[in-house]
């Protein structure tokens, strides 16, 4: 059984432990701590890499990745091994990769090609971003693909494939069968693309949605008489608010604002990344829909936001900079907490029986190696 100790900064929990290590057996790991290696027995001589200048974190968890790298998902979802790959450069060990609206006769087959599998970046399973979205607050999404909640229709997509999160309008007339549904089915719900007042979003919380995707974007606003889905969100303890740090999708202030209310724990960063993430400026498409990447905003052709093109370890620096957050507290946002919201065992964590991805990321927080299951995937320390 392979065996690997690598000693560097380790970032665990909320602290920053110097000059530590973590010890990875077999694909897992095993032990860390600090000072002088400790082994016992049981455990081969390990191959050690020193990064002593290096921070060691946590592989990060992006739950919204619509594509990147030229590739998009809703359209070219026999790409995903790609993508997968080219995905490892920015610190994402794990992703979901997210189809936007289709219409309902496609999800079937679009949904039987995704292949999650291979040696990049692991799909932890899929996000369906959609069909059951208000019109009102679709975003990019085709007016002509939203469809009313079909509790029929949604159990044919988790049966097409491993749905692992569902983002919702929760006012529409239906959908609270569809939380109860995909509840049931261990589907984490999220809400997103609505204009559900406050009493609405809370109602499906307490029947068991625990998300709100991208929060201020394409959601009813935040009043102070009329608090809305982000005041329902923001308020409830249960919920895990994702949220694009670009400094465009949400300004740097609010961002600062609400990372003081959510915290770490509450907190989860995503990229919504497009095919244009990691490409020049151009033309690209977001489910076959064309996009305009200009000054680094990707947009469609009426000037709508369409996605971003943040990668997962700019995030993690935007929300240093924009919050003054510790890193420890970045690292939660960008990993633990994304992990647990869809119930990922084992991910987004240096601890004992975790899986060993694991991200060496420079003194300026530049990705600089990855390790997949204990093997190094991407870079040279």
């Amino acid at each position: 059984m392979s065996t690997l100790a690598l000693r560097g900064r380790v970032v665990s929990g909320r602290e920053v432990l110097e000059d530590a290590w973590v010890l990875v057996e077999g694909g897992v790991i095993r032990a860390s701590g600090g000072g002088p290696f400790e082994f016992d027995e049981a455990v081969e001589v390990p191959e050690a890499v020193e990064v002593p200048d290096c921070f060691l974190v946590p592989g990060f968890v992006d739950l919204q990745v619509n594509g990147a790298f030229g590739v998009d998902v809703a359209t070219e979802p026999e790409r995903l091994g790609e993508l997968s790959a080219k995905l490892l450069s920015t610190g994402t060990t794990s992703y979901l990769p997210t189809v936007v609206s289709r219409p309902l006769g496609e999800y079937a087959a679009l949904l039987s090609r995704l292949t999650l599998g291979g040696d990049g970046a692991e799909p932890l399973g899929v996000h369906l971003e959609g069909p059951f979205l208000n019109p009102q607050k679709r975003g990019a999404h085709p007016e002509e693909n939203l469809s009313a909640p079909d509790a029929a229709a949604l159990s044919e997509m988790l049966e097409a494939a491993p749905v692992r999160l569902i983002t919702l309008a929760p006012e529409l007339p239906g959908a609270d069968a569809l939380v109860e549904l995909a509840v049931e089915r261990g589907v984490t719900v999220s809400l997103g693309h609505s204009d559900a007042d406050y009493e609405t979003a809370r109602r499906a919380f307490d029947l068991g949605a625990r998300g709100a995707t991208h929060l201020f974007n394409t959601m009813s606003p935040l009043h102070h008489r009329r608090p809305g889905l982000p005041g329902a969100a923001i308020s409830d303890a249960r919920v895990v608010c994702t949220i694009i740090a670009d400094g465009r999708h949400v300004h740097p202030d609010v961002l600062d604002l609400v990372c003081a209310k959510l915290g770490p724990r509450r907190m989860a960063l995503i990229t919504d990344a497009i095919s244009a993430a990691g490409m020049g400026e151009g033309e690209y498409t977001l489910a076959g829909r064309r996009v305009y990447l200009r000054d680094g905003v990707p947009e469609l052709a009426d000037g709508t936001l369409a996605g971003s093109v943040l990668t997962m370890d700019e995030a993690l620096r935007n929300i240093i900079a924009f919050t003054g957050c510790t890193l420890p507290e970045a690292v939660m946002m960008a990993s633990t907490t994304p992990a647990r919201l869809v119930g990922a065992r084992g991910k987004g964590v240096l601890s004992p029986g975790a899986d060993a991805d694991i991200v060496a990321l420079s003194p300026e927080l530049e990705v600089v190696a990855v390790w997949k299951g204990g093997a190094l995937r991407y870079g040279s320390p």
